[in-house]
């Protein structure tokens, strides 16, 4: 469902972490995939910076919890203005270094190799283990893993899960997409909630899931 619709059925103050990789506004759509006959659709809601879930997810987050919130070098501002007005308090700006650069302007622009995310927090929030680096390194997926244009790995996941969050937490991820943060809730022990609204990428993350379990 539409995670406007989802999170009013959330409980105030009931999660501990929200790590969620919103619609950026920048209309994109993934290269060609392997087989070279088609690309990845467009995701929805992606003309704009997808902000309207933040007031929301201040009201369902702990006071001692934290929010890590995917975005773009060119829309960074955006989302950070949108996250301080719905309340909640920037901390860090968090590079994950993909190891491997994108296409995009091959003459007059940098080879873009990271992505931004802001962490910020309700209230008093404080690591569970030891303090992070602001830099996170994790290989970007190749086109022919990709299950969604914007899919992360697992193991990028798995690194902020740790540092933020502690066994049996409830983590809130909105825009599920194929399903990289539930995948890495069941392996690390965590609770984990979340929506998809496209149909396709509800059915992945259905399948994903099952076979963590079976496996």
């Amino acid at each position: 469902m539409n995670c406007l619709d989802g999170m009013k059925q959330i409980k105030d103050n009931s999660v501990d972490l929200i790590l969620t990789d919103p619609p950026y506004g920048i209309d994109y759509q993934s290269s060609w995939k392997t087989d070279k006959t088609k690309r990845h659709k467009k995701i929805k809601n992606d003309k704009q910076p997808y902000i309207w879930w933040l007031l929301e997810a201040n009201r369902i987050l702990k006071d001692d919890g934290s929010l890590l919130c995917f975005c773009r070098w060119d829309t960074a501002e955006s989302f950070k203005l949108a996250i301080e007005w719905a309340g909640f308090i920037i901390k860090s700006q968090v590079i994950w270094d993909r190891e491997h650069h994108g296409m995009g302007d091959l003459k007059s622009s940098f080879a873009p190799q990271h992505d931004t995310i802001w962490f910020t927090t309700k209230g008093e929030f404080i690591f569970p283990n030891k303090r992070p680096k602001s830099i996170i390194r994790s290989k970007r997926l190749g086109g022919e893993q990709l299950t969604h244009p914007n899919e992360k790995p697992v193991d990028l996941i798995e690194q902020l899960i740790l540092s933020t969050s502690e066994e049996n937490d409830l983590i809130a991820d909105f825009f599920g997409g194929s399903g990289s943060t539930y995948e890495a809730c069941i392996k690390l022990k965590r609770n984990y909630i979340g929506f998809e609204l496209d149909e396709k990428y509800f059915e992945i993350i259905n399948n994903r899931i099952e076979n963590i379990k079976i496996s």
